[in-house]
């Protein structure tokens, strides 16, 4: 069986890595022409990492980042409108919430590849879907496979190519995302906060001894330059405008927010989406990364056990509805984190705030709570 996997992020490595250990041998093409351990930063949720557990490699991806205690919801002067006590959660699922700058993971996945399969310089610029699946790359290379698995982002050519036309939904916000040379007081070594103000959010996390993950979004299409987005932010507690002024240039960067709306299907024959390809959600949630490398866990066992239409409805019938949720979910929640109205963010605020913490936990164990493979084989 010849497989394919388009895309080295987070999604392609992992499953790489799944189908290594089942003993299944898989190829992986990345546009890029080099790997660098650089980027924003990510957090690991406790899905995640269970998921990890498997592999043998949560120890070591806990000490490559930083675990947290909580993460909270709070007025741009950091009082807190809602907590969530991750450790509840370290108990119940054997398994921290990690803070880890995203080009560290991957590094750090791809030297863990026992074969070498993966190969640089591969941007795919064509796909034929059929008996064999013809992939064609910018050097001219031809190949052909039995299984393509598409985990090349919400742009996905495979998807563009093999499956009917998507939707990419822009909620109007714009994201800035940078690595901040700085030390946080003690009290936020271990805590994600994030900031809700007027039309505006930001974030901010230690994944280091000396670094800051942080992020910025506002109701806005401008190109702004590092002066612009501390002159946003300037009502907000003095913390954000230290993490942005001892930033560097090249560690910010601003991006669109976008999300792909739930597609009708992830799979047509031998080719099957995952990751953002499938179900690229808001960073609302901080869930994407982690709902892919969920999709990892689960697509290369039902691989490794079944004919690829099998192992692929399964993989959708056990994926879909979560993945599906956690994209509506976050998409909303970007909107209500963002009203401008004094009168609504006040009420948003106190109706938060009134939410019993029993619910807060059900909801997030839903989030957190990994489907039950092995019954489902």
């Amino acid at each position: 069986m010849n497989i394919a996997i388009i895309g080295a992020g987070i999604g392609g490595l992992t499953t790489a890595l799944f189908l290594e250990k089942l003993g299944v041998p898989v190829q992986i093409f990345e546009q890029s022409s080099v790997i660098k351990p650089i980027g924003a930063g990510i957090i690991l949720a406790h899905n995640a990492m269970q998921v990890f557990d498997e592999l043998g490699l949560k120890e070591s991806i806990t000490n490559l980042g930083n675990p947290l205690t909580s993460i909270n919801i709070t007025t741009e002067k950091l009082e807190i409108i809602k907590k969530i006590d991750t450790q509840h959660f370290d108990k119940k699922f054997d398994a921290n919430s990690v803070a880890i700058q995203r080009g560290v993971l991957q590094e750090f996945l791809i030297n863990k590849l026992q074969t070498n399969c993966l190969h640089l310089n591969k941007k795919v610029i064509d796909f034929k879907m059929g008996i064999k699946n013809e992939v064609v790359f910018s050097d001219g290379d031809e190949r052909t496979f039995d299984i393509v698995i598409a985990a090349d982002g919400i742009h996905s050519i495979i998807r563009n190519k093999a499956f009917s036309k998507s939707i990419i939904r822009n909620p109007n916000q714009t994201c800035w995302r940078g690595i901040s040379n700085t030390m946080l007081p003690m009290k936020f070594h271990t805590e994600l906060n994030e900031m809700w103000g007027e039309g505006s959010r930001f974030g901010f996390v230690k994944i280091s001894r000396d670094e800051v993950y942080w992020y910025a979004l506002h109701s806005s299409h401008k190109r702004l330059e590092k002066s612009d987005l501390l002159a946003h932010f300037e009502d907000y507690d003095p913390i954000v405008s230290n993490v942005i002024s001892k930033t560097e240039l090249d560690k910010m960067f601003q991006s669109e927010i976008l999300d792909l709306k739930p597609i009708p299907s992830w799979f047509k024959n031998n080719v099957c989406l995952l990751g953002d390809a499938a179900h690229a959600t808001t960073p609302n949630m901080g869930q994407g990364a982690c709902q892919a490398i969920e999709d990892a866990h689960i697509i290369s066992h039902y691989i490794s056990k079944y004919d690829p239409a099998i192992a692929f409805s399964k993989y959708e019938s056990l994926r879909k509805a979560k993945a599906d949720m956690i994209v509506d979910m976050s998409w909303r929640l970007g909107s209500i984190s963002q009203i401008q109205n004094p009168f609504f963010r006040a009420f948003r605020n106190f109706a938060i705030r009134a939410i019993p913490r029993k619910y807060n936990i059900k909801q997030s164990e839903k989030i957190y709570q990994l489907a039950e493979l092995y019954n489902n084989s």
